[in-house]
This record gives structure tokens, sequence and C-alpha cells, in this order.
């Protein structure tokens, strides 16, 4: 809507106003004048122009600018008819523009920015930052006198092969620029075939012939002499999380830290946001390096993507966070703020606000304790609107916002279709911005053009002055060459880590004060449940909520009658709270992500506050007070994420198949036994709430799912459904309650090899009947196979406990020896005929793939391609 006609020429553009009386017959300059739309035209930009001058109180040009100025509002005001009014507007623009770009903000010689195409990529922000969907431009150009005739150095011609620079960031003493870059000359070393799961060729994703191209960090001096590789380098281990190679190493969005080292985001955090359908979108998260690119670490441990890191000018980082635990996937890509080791994580803005949807590429706006930011879609690329945040006006709605250019909606979150799109703001003053622009439409289903992207002065007036375009690629990143000041240096209160502790300590001050009403007294304990990454590119479900987040229990830590709570958890461990009543049913339930450093103290408010640095007082405080120790969930530990087979079915099994599933009138209505348990819970109308992908709410209430919501925990907690009685104990209760409020979750992990999915082996089936029918007679040995072995968890098995007495959860029938206890030779016995009556898995996961010929998982190829030379 603003932008019209720009003239190479004089490298001015001819900005439409944006009203849209004025926009009607808009395209090139005309010779013979359009009176009506240039009249209003140019009157617009009379009024743009008068607004100017409360730019420029302070500047030396102002009192010649109100001169001319005058004269041509007097030559608007005594046209005649048939004026020119087309020239005269040139003539207005052209003072205005003269004008601004003498504004003190403005006083720099050179600007560099990067030219590139935008990636080609499907209509989703996950795939903009991969190697394989960028396009190979000039990379990164210095442009001299370039508010008029702007001059082009091609900074790393010669220097670096055909590719793609991607969000460069300059030093603070402005002579050394810090990037990513992929190199799009990486050929095949061998014969080996790196196939690509169908979906993806569906999609037009090819592994064996993009799938080596990769981001990595470069730096570069600007005098264009030096230029060197720092990350995946000879002396780049390639560390990875968990040693998985599911997922290339790439590391994007470099930005320097006071001190010299420098922050950046990376893949090797090896796993994946959970809602892409099986395409390879791998996440990315925070790292740290040294200057010269060593001693790389992960500095965030969160579970989806993070993006755009940079500095504020009180040293801590802001950067752009994917969160949604159990709430739409597409909504919260929000400003988190973190210290430079990765302690004092913070919500900074917009965790709770869907509009926008995407937060992205935020700036500090010196003096102002502001930033700039672009808000951006969910389903294209960074692009859409130039906002600045004021968190001083809250954490959340549009209250903090404004909007600098609010002729472009706020993309997906407004709608589609708008006209115009901004991107990599830079802020020169909290009224001046550098940005890319685009004016093609928004199209979720359609990249820009290669040049779509030009460089603009924008300000908060409306005014809007094109400064560079290149016809053949398009350019973004402006950035300054001048040097800045440089924020303080943040020293890490981390040990060094051979001495550092496995734990940290998080408090909650009082889990009443909520933004939704908690009765007081109400709230006993707090869950503590462990959120889980996604290793791999394709996912089996893992509940009936699709896209469900794989979570374990930590363990529960009471809760004071103040309604605080101090305890440890494990270090560098995605986590979220659950408040839990007398039951241990959770009340309200965290639906975002906390983590500690080790031997890092945080804490939060109150329940769904948000989470803030502890203050110096308050650590001494909590240093004299008693920290709990999470007390684990009653049953089998076992490692990953909970599962239901594992830890509930045993339970059903104990309490509840006699009648649900071998008494054949009670298992028509509800059949609990092994294999059919989960479904036939989860299928009952109301009987277990959970919350489904994309149709919850995306912050919480008290018990609107989980244990509260359904009705089954409500019915096992009464002790009697009709005329039957039910007694189960505390403890095996304590497993059900924790089912339900995990969501309903099914499966304890993302592998395509689960210990649930064994069968039984037809050979020590035969074995371990007839053994049954020997100790404990014929019924018993020609019951189900899963209510005599439980594939999962085998030392849980029915058969196992069936010499223990009924309300042991045994079969009350009891061999006159007795199994005293798990030594006893009997049980032992027992124990190796379950073993030998489950078939093994042919295959087992490696390295964090599914290891199966054909490939399943989506993430084989990465293995095989990073293990060859």
């Amino acid at each position: 809507e603003v932008f019209g006609a720009e003239n190479p020429k004089t490298n001015l553009a001819l900005d439409r106003p944006a009203t849209q009386s004025s926009m009607s017959n808009w395209s090139t300059p005309r010779k013979k004048p359009v009176s009506n739309s240039f009249r209003r035209a140019a009157g617009d930009a009379l009024k743009l122009a008068v607004a100017t001058g409360t730019l420029m109180a302070d500047s030396d040009r102002i009192a010649s600018y109100d001169t001319s100025l005058a004269e041509l509002q007097k030559r608007f005001d005594q046209a005649a008819p048939g004026t020119d009014y087309q020239e005269l507007y040139i003539e207005i623009r052209r003072l205005r523009r003269e004008l601004i770009l003498s504004h003190p903000a403005l006083n720099f010689d050179r600007l560099l920015i990067n030219k590139r195409p935008p990636p080609n990529a499907q209509a989703h922000m996950c795939e903009q930052y991969l190697g394989r969907h960028s396009g190979a431009g000039p990379g990164l150009v210095i442009l001299d006198s370039w508010k008029n005739n702007p001059k082009e150095t091609v900074l790393l011609e010669g220097k670096l092969p055909e590719g793609s620079v991607l969000h460069p960031d300059l030093s603070f003493d402005a002579k050394r620029v810090i990037f990513s870059f992929c190199d799009h000359t990486v050929v095949k070393k061998d014969n080996v075939k790196i196939p690509t799961h169908k979906n993806n060729i569906r999609r037009g994703y090819d592994n064996e012939k993009y799938g080596r191209r990769r981001f990595l960090i470069y730096e570069a001096t600007l005098d264009g002499k030096n230029v060197r590789q720092l990350t995946g380098t000879a002396s780049d281990p390639m560390k990875t999380a968990f040693n998985r190679e599911t997922v290339l190493i790439e590391d994007i969005d470099p930005c320097y830290l006071p001190g010299g080292s420098f922050v950046f985001s990376s893949t090797r955090s090896q796993n994946f946001g959970r809602c892409h359908s099986g395409i390879y979108k791998p996440a990315f998260l925070l790292c740290r390096a040294a200057a010269d690119g060593s001693d790389i670490r992960r500095i965030s441990f969160a579970e989806a993507n993070e993006w755009d890191p940079s500095v504020l000018p009180d040293g801590r980082i802001i950067y752009t966070r994917w969160d949604y635990i159990n709430r739409h996937n597409t909504w919260f890509q929000s400003l988190w703020v973190t210290r430079p080791d990765g302690t004092a994580t913070a919500h900074y803005y917009g965790n709770y606000t869907k509009n926008p949807c995407v937060i992205a590429e935020s700036r500090s706006i010196d003096g102002t304790g502001k930033v700039v930011a672009t808000a951006a879609a969910h389903h294209f690329i960074t692009g859409g609107s130039v906002i600045v945040v004021d968190p001083q006006k809250g954490q959340d709605g549009l209250e903090p916002l404004t909007r600098i250019t609010p002729e472009v909606k706020f993309p997906e979150s407004e709608g589609w279709g708008g006209k115009g799109c901004f991107a990599t703001p830079y802020p020169l003053s909290e009224e001046l911005f550098l940005a890319a622009y685009s004016p093609e439409v928004i199209n979720y289903a359609a990249r820009p053009s290669d040049a779509a992207f030009g460089i603009y002065l924008v300000d908060s007036l409306g005014g809007r002055e094109l400064i560079y375009r290149d016809g053949n690629v398009s350019c973004f990143t402006p950035i300054p060459i001048r040097p800045r000041e440089i924020p303080p240096a943040i020293p890490s209160i981390l040990p060094p880590p051979d001495e550092a502790p496995a734990t940290g300590t998080c408090y909650v001050q009082n889990v009443y004060q909520s933004p939704q009403p908690i009765p007081e007294g109400s709230i006993k304990s707090l869950r503590i449940n462990r959120i889980h990454d996604q290793p791999a590119a394709y996912f089996t479900l893992r509940s009936r909520a699709r896209e469900e987040v794989v979570k374990s229990v930590i363990g529960v830590v009471p809760v004071n009658e103040a309604g605080s709570a101090v305890f440890k958890v494990p270090a560098d461990t995605g986590f979220q709270l659950q408040a839990l009543d007398e039951n241990g049913m959770a009340v309200m339930t965290m639906r975002s992500l906390m983590y500690v450093r080790p031997g890092e103290v945080i804490g939060c408010t109150g329940c769904h506050e948000y989470q803030a640095p502890v203050s110096p007082a308050a650590k001494y405080a909590l240093s004299k007070v008693s920290v709990s120790t999470p007390k684990p969930l009653p049953g089998p530990q076992y490692e990953g994420g909970f599962s239901f087979m594992r830890s509930v079915q045993p339970v059903l099994d104990r309490h509840c198949i006699r009648c649900h599933g071998l008494g054949k009138k009670s298992a028509a209505k509800l059949n609990l036994l092994g294999g059919r348990a989960f479904a036939s819970l989860t299928s009952r109308s109301r009987l277990v709430a959970i919350s489904l992908s994309n149709t919850d709410t995306f912050t919480s209430r008290p018990k609107d799912y989980f244990a509260h919501a359904g009705r089954l925990a409500n019915i096992l907690l009464k002790g009697k459904m009709g005329d039957e009685q039910i007694n189960i104990p505390q403890d095996d209760m304590a497993r059900i309650i924790a089912w339900l409020d995990l969501n309903g979750q099914q499966f304890g992990d993302y592998s395509f090899n689960r210990l649930e999915n064994r069968k039984p082996d037809r050979e020590g089936t035969r074995r371990l009947r007839k053994a049954i029918e020997e100790t404990f007679g014929p019924v018993m040995a020609q019951r189900p196979f899963s209510a005599l072995v439980n594939v999962g968890q085998p030392d849980e098995s029915p058969i196992l406990r069936a010499p223990l007495a009924v309300e042991a959860g045994g079969w009350g029938q009891i061999p006159d020896s007795g199994w005293d206890s798990e030594q006893h030779p009997e049980y032992q016995r027992f124990k190796k005929l379950v073993a030998a009556a489950i078939t093994p898995l042919p295959h087992t996961d490696l390295q964090g793939t599914c290891a199966q010929q054909p490939c399943v998982c989506g993430s084989c190829w990465v293995r095989e391609l990073t293990q060859r030379p």
C-alpha cells in the first residue's frame, strides 16, 4: 500500500501515501499528469514533509528546510487548473528525502548489506534457515556513499566459493563481521546413496542433491583481507546432544558478545519440532563459542526452535523461542532473554500472545529500553510488519507494541494477502529504522521472487525511502558501519565443568499468586515433569494428541501452607510444573518449559507467573530454607518418557482385568487387557480428558484438562462404580493419576523400535503356558497372553504376581511353598520363562535413528553420511 514506482536514476522512492484514495492508477511516472490522484498524493506528501520537521528539531538544516517547504506549500495552495502535480509531488518527496537523510542518527558513510535470494523453502519459517533451501548470492556488500550514490564492494568475492550468506553481525569496533555461510559447491565424495524418505520426495526435498549443504559460522575483516571459518572446522569436535546423529549440524545467526566470544543457533541439540509431519525441519537452539570457534557449548535446553540472538545494553541475550507444550503449534514464537552462560533465562514478551504469532529479529534501540522486531508469520519466511516492543508496558498483548509499519498487517494471525513485507529491521533511533522491504503480496503458498527485497529507510511518521535495490537479487540485513558502545560482559556464575553439580535449585514463591483463582490451601505439592526431545524427522504417535510432547515424571515435592516450594531439579534438562491437590491431581499445569544450569537458582513468583532472575536477597533467603528432593513416581523406573504399558497397565492387570478383560460381560463394555486398555479408556466420552493438538486453550485454567477434567480418576477415588467395589492402593493410584495428568500419554519415546511393540515368541509362549499349567492349573494357563506377560515391562508381568494374595494384586492361587521374595527360585524361573516368551525386536535404535532398511525415521542418512570421511 505504501510504495509506488522507484526512479533508478535518482534512487528516489516515489512513495504513495498510505491512503486508499491515492492508490488508483499508480505504477510509473507519467508524462501526462493525472490531476486528481497526483494532487492527493502531493497533499499527503506535504503532510509527511511537515511532520518530518518534528524529527529534525536539532538539525542545523531545519531553517532552510522550512523555507523551501513553505514555498512548495504555497505552490500547492495556489496551483492553477492543469498544474503538473506529479512534478510537484516529486519535488516535495525529494526535499523531504534530503532532510530525513541529514538526520543525526544517519551520520555514517558506509553501510553493510547482505545480497541473497529468499530461501527456496516450503511455506514454513523453520525450513528457511537450512542450507539445503538457501539460494546463492553475492553475500556481504559494503555500500559507500550510501545515501545518494551508493558504490558497492563485494566483500567475499574471491574469498569463498559460490554460496549463501545469512544474518551477519558487525563487531563492536566495526572492523569485523561474523556470519553464517553455506557452501553450494559441496559435492559427493563417494558413491554412497543418501536416501530420501518418500514424503520428502513428494515435497521436492532431495537429500542426494542438497543434503550435504549446510550453514556454518565464518568471520571476515571489513578490509576484505581475511576470511576464516569458525565452526565445522577440522578442530571442531562437532559434539552433539546424547551423541545422536539424526540431524546434520548447521550453525546460524552468530552474534558477537562482549568479551570476544559469540552466541549462535545450532542444530547440535539433534532434535526436531513435533508438528512437521516428517519433513526434515530440525530445531536450532542457542550455543556459545570462543572468539576462534573453540569451546562450543550449549546454553539453552529448550525443546523447540530458537533464533536471532542479539545483545541488549545490559549484556543479556534476547532471542526468539518457539514454545508449545500442549498448546497450539502456530501462535507462540516469542521473545526471551538469557545471560551469555545460559543462566537467568526469562520471558521478555509474547509467550501468551497470539497476535503477532512470530516476533523475530529483535534488536535493542539505544537509550530506550525497547527493541525493534519483525512481526512475522509461522508459515512464511521471516518477514512482515516492523514493530517496537516496550516491556515496561507489559509482557503480553498489544499494549506494549507500536506498529512502525501499520500498512502491513501481522501476517497469518491477522490474515493473509496483504501487500508488502518488511524484514531484518535495524534501529537508528526510536523513530528511524533501516529494513529490507518487498512490495510483493505475502502468500504462504509461494516464496518471494529472487529480487523482491530492497533496503529502505523507514520512519515512525510513515516515510519510506528507498536506499538500495539490486534488480537481480534481494538485499537484507542493513547494518551501519560504525563503532558501537560495548555492553557490559556478564561474568558466568557457573562452576567449572569438572566441579559442576548435576542439579540446580528452583523455587515457587506462592502458587496462589495466579491469573486464575486457586483456593488457598488447596495445593499440597508440585509435580516436576521432564520434557523430552524428538530425535528424528518422522514420528510415531505418542497418544491421541497427535503432536504430543513426550514427558516423564521427575518427581513430586511438597508445597508449604504459604504456597511456596524450594526443590532440586536435574541441570540442563527441560521441565514443566504441575500444582497438585491432596489427591495428587493437577489443578494447574504449566504450558511452557523451564531449565536450570548446574548450581543455578531459578524461580517464579507464582503459578503461571513469568519466570524471572533471582535477586541476591532472594538467594540468601533461600539458603536458609529446606530444599526438597523430588520423590520419584511409584512403580518401575526406566529411561525415556512415561509409558502407559510400562507404568499403568500393571496396575490394571492387578486390579481391573478380572472383570474388565477376563470377565466376558464387562470386557465388552471396557476391555482393559494389555494392548486394548489404552484405546478402550481414551475412546470413552469424558472418561479421560485429553488436550488435543491445536484445539486446546493456550493458557491454563484450574482443572481444565487431565485427571480433574475426566471421570476416571474421580470414579477410582470414590472406590465404587455401580455395584463394583474399587480399592486401588495409593501408590498404584499415583501411577494412573500421573498418566492422566501427562495428557494421557501412551508411549514414552519417539522410537520406531519400541519395547511395547514386541510380539510373543511361539515356542517361548508354549513353554511358559506349560509351566503355568503345572504350577497354577489349566484355567490360568489358557488366559490371553497379555494377561500373563507385559512385553513393555516384563518384570511387572501379571504371571509374576500370580501367587500373591488378591489384595496384593495376585490371583489368589498360592503354591504350597509360596513366593516370599523376588529371589525365590520359582520367581526366578518364571521370570526367565517370561523373557523367553517375548520375541526380541528385529531392530534397535542406533544413535537416535531407526537403523532399519528401508529407513522409516527419515534420519538414518545423517548417520550414514557423517560416519564417512
